[in-house]
């Protein structure tokens, strides 16, 4: 019931719509019991008593009845999908927006093919229930309560019967329904997997290629591909199967009420015209008695979706603070801060005090909690412990504001799959032109001079090398101008000569601004005020390049290993 509560509280907003739909639902049914009304006129009155103006009267009843009823299927069809369509634009966005404002962590614990299967996938079976199951339970029990009211007055005592028969269809309402919802929801989750290894495997179609892991992905794909195979026709044989004993129950409901009909026809008890009017009640309160069966076994069974969709939506977003950050003024300290996911401890126990103004330099092997570190600045990774900007806890800041005065430049670049400018802009919206190319001039793009701004790069920039996609995300860092700036492996894809030319930019650029660079190679911390060397989630060592050098401790160890060159 939550489901359906939630389905209606979604729709409620376009009332208005909905009840032009029942008005179009309520003329489609007197059009209906019109023309089943009218047949007896043309039996009794013109086929037996050849009643010429009868005729012609009648036929234009007919045809007025037709259109009425036509008429208002149009208005009730097309005004609750309207609705409908309304309620899944809204969905869809609301869906989008809660996905942008969800922690960071949240994307680390959950396969980007699931996401996008529910965004996908599950909206489009939730646009079934709307544009087609709704729509059915508003229009069709309408015109089968007018065309049983038809059925009354032309035979009360058979209609009671056939009223007292009916409901045993409900028995495979409940059945069909549970039992094709079930499968459904395995095929959804089948579909978020096999989502997710189309997604992994375009992302690494090289490494695929290289490693010769074609056979591997294929036997993965098959497995999730045969699941969804066997859930899908599982799903189908339900609702096929209720289909047929529906048909089947009708027949002999319709074969029953022909052998009654001729009985009291042959007895003098019935007129033809009243026995065909009341056939022809018969014949058209089916369909929508069994649309609507149908409708009502659907919406169980697609359920489970709604259900996936809710789970999405009900995520509880950042939290932010209230107070405004307007820039760092003295210092930012870590206190005892600790990061754990999964159980597993990733920083622990950091105490730190970076002065506005310096440049520190992180380093330490894979795995040592480097950037998880520098994620803490912007609030993208939750802690434990205590940090504080000029003395206020993090946590008591906007999120907007804060993150306002940060920039960050990664390895893992993201760039749409738009033009250079509207990458660009994505960092300073109101920037101009002079500001665009000096900004690209500082990051070395000097590539951006012979494809031109409004080039497309391609999705995820793979028109461009990873070395033009990095300088690229550099160049927004120019154009945000932020407070504090955060450097995690940015210039990983760069060669020597041209890194150090753009870290030379950025260093002038960003004189007196407080700077996280954190680095495997020499050349980008030899310049920093303070280097601090991590190992398992700890800060080790100390320093700057030279004392850290003379101390022989793990940095040295890590600078001997190669790692920094």
């Amino acid at each position: 019931m939550e489901n359906i509560r939630w389905i209606i509280g979604k729709v409620k907003p376009h009332f208005f719509l909905l009840l032009l739909a029942i008005l179009g639902s309520l003329l489609q049914s007197a059009g209906a019991t019109s023309i089943t009304l009218l047949v007896k006129g043309v039996i009794d009155d013109v086929f037996i008593l050849k009643d010429q103006e009868t005729l012609v009267r009648t036929i234009l009843l007919l045809l007025g009845s037709a259109f009425l009823m036509q008429a208002g299927f149009f208005v009730s069809k097309y005004m609750v999908s309207l609705a409908s369509e309304k309620v899944l634009k809204e969905i869809r966005f609301e869906i989008f927006g809660k996905l942008l404002y969800v922690p960071y962590t949240y994307f680390i614990k959950h396969p980007a093919g699931d996401l996008i299967s529910r965004i996908v996938s599950d909206v489009e079976k939730t646009r079934q229930i709307l544009v087609d199951h709704i729509p059915t339970l508003l229009r069709e029990p309408i015109v089968g309560l007018a065309l049983v009211g038809v059925l009354l007055y032309r035979d009360p005592l058979l209609t009671v019967i056939l009223v007292v028969v009916l409901p045993a269809m409900s028995f495979t309402v409940k059945y069909f329904g549970s039992k094709k919802g079930k499968h459904l929801r395995r095929t959804q989750e089948g579909t978020a997997q096999l989502t997710q290894v189309l997604s992994q495997t375009l992302q690494g179609i090289e490494n695929v290629k290289v490693f010769s892991a074609e056979s591997k992905l294929l036997e993965t794909f098959k497995r999730f591909n045969e699941k969804i195979f066997r859930s899908s026709v599982k799903a189908e044989l339900y609702i096929t199967g209720n289909t047929a004993l529906n048909y089947i129950f009708g027949y002999l409901v319709v074969a029953g009420v022909l052998f009654y009909g001729g009985f009291r026809i042959i007895e003098g008890g019935l007129t033809p015209g009243d026995f065909i009017s009341y056939l022809t009640a018969l014949f058209m309160v089916q369909p929508p008695i069994l649309n609507t069966q149908k409708a009502l076994m659907n919406l169980r069974g697609s359920l489970p979706v709604v259900e996936r969709i809710r789970e999405l939506l009900s995520l509880e977003e950042e939290r932010s603070g209230r107070l405004e950050f307007s820039g760092l003024k003295e210092s930012i300290e870590f206190k005892g801060v600790n990061v754990s996911a999964d159980g597993r401890s990733i920083l622990s126990g950091i105490d730190l005090s970076v002065w506005r103004g310096e440049k520190l330099g992180i380093v330490g092997h894979t795995g040592s909690g480097k950037s998880t570190l520098v994620r803490i600045i912007p609030r993208l990774v939750d802690y434990g412990g205590s940090v504080l900007l000029d003395g206020i806890e993090l946590r008591e800041f906007d999120l907007k504001s804060l993150r306002g005065r940060i920039g960050m430049a990664t390895q893992e670049t993201f760039l749409l799959n738009a033009s250079v400018r509207e990458n660009l802009l994505i960092a300073n919206p109101k920037a101009s032109e002079k500001e665009l190319w000096e900004a690209l001039r500082l990051a070395g793009c000097d590539f951006v001079e012979r494809i031109g701004l409004d080039s497309v790069v391609g999705e995820r920039g793979y028109s461009l090398s990873g070395g033009e996609r990095q300088r690229l995300a550099i160049a927004r860092l120019f154009l945000k101008n932020p407070d504090i700036v955060i450097l995690d492996e940015a210039t990983s894809a760069l060669d020597m000569n041209t890194e150090k030319r753009v870290l030379r930019n950025i260093f002038e650029f960003f004189e007196g601004k407080t700077m996280f660079i954190v680095a495997h190679r020499l050349s980008n911390v030899m310049e920093c005020d303070r280097i601090v060397v991590m190992k398992e989630g700890r800060i080790v060592e100390e320093g700057n390049f030279y004392t850290l050098v003379e101390k022989r401790g793990e940095f040295f160890k890590i600078f001997r290993e190669g790692k920094m060159v």
